[in-house]
């Protein structure tokens, strides 16, 4: 599928990108600028696709960075998160 290892690498940085902005729209009242759905997304969104092909621990480490930034800039969870614990 890759012709090299940088294009695999890229590909693998672009995953976990998507994928924390999954997690920031989780966090999110807003609607997802890609599929435009609210606290969901549909079938082909790629923010769904990306969260889908990380592992439960990539998953929670993506969480926890997004997580830590927001609280690094000062951002507070005042608002409902709509994570089921």
């Amino acid at each position: 599928m890759f012709e090299s290892e940088e294009q695999k690498k890229r590909a693998e940085v672009l995953v976990m990108l998507l994928a924390k902005l999954y997690v920031v729209l989780e966090l999110s009242p807003d609607t997802c600028p890609l599929c435009h759905k609210p606290l969901s997304h549909d079938a082909e969104c790629p923010l769904a696709l990306a969260w889908s092909l990380l592992n439960c621990d990539q998953q929670n480490s993506a969480r926890t960075a997004i997580r830590a930034l927001a609280l690094s800039m000062g951002c507070d969870d005042s608002f409902a998160d709509p994570v089921v614990h």
